[in-house]
């Protein structure tokens, strides 16, 4: 009994497209029949692709032939490098929060002495310094001309 392409795909666990591609590159051979089916023998198949059932067979005995003790050992070491990774991805995740925390405290002390430097600049601006101090370079006595335009005829 010959396998279409689609029991072939069934009969390994492969895909179909696995299976016709490997028909048209060679690893394969096999015949289309009147319908434009792929006929391919189960020897030949088997020779590239092993059995479903001989590798779920095998895997079970791979299984039994491991003794209990081999198996919790096994399973030991994938837990402790699965421990590992997520030591060390804490790890980043709190260098990472440090680096933030510096930023942001960074940040903060720059805000202020910003804020500083605006509230000097606004003071110099309004002339908002002491009374001591803004009266201090004129004298009380001194009184000004008035002022004249500039334009002759708008006087």
């Amino acid at each position: 009994m010959q396998y279409t392409a689609g029991e072939a795909a069934k009969a390994t666990g492969k895909n179909i497209a696995t299976i016709t591609r490997a028909i048209k590159s060679g690893k394969i051979s096999a015949s289309k029949d009147p319908t434009g089916a792929w006929q391919i023998e189960p020897a030949e198949l088997h020779r590239v692709f092993p059995a479903l059932a001989q590798v779920l067979q095998n895997d079970e005995m791979q299984k039994d032939a491991t003794s209990p003790q081999e198996q919790e050992t096994s399973s030991n070491r994938a837990l402790m490098e699965e421990l590992a990774v997520l030591r060390e991805r804490v790890r980043s995740q709190d260098q990472l929060l440090a680096d933030r925390a510096d930023q942001i405290a960074d940040l903060r002390t720059r805000l202020d002495r910003e804020g500083e430097e605006r509230r000097k600049l606004a003071a110099i601006l309004t002339d908002q310094r002491p009374l001591h101090m803004a009266t201090a370079p004129v004298a009380e006595t001194a009184v000004l001309p008035p002022r004249r335009s500039w334009w002759p005829w708008r006087r």
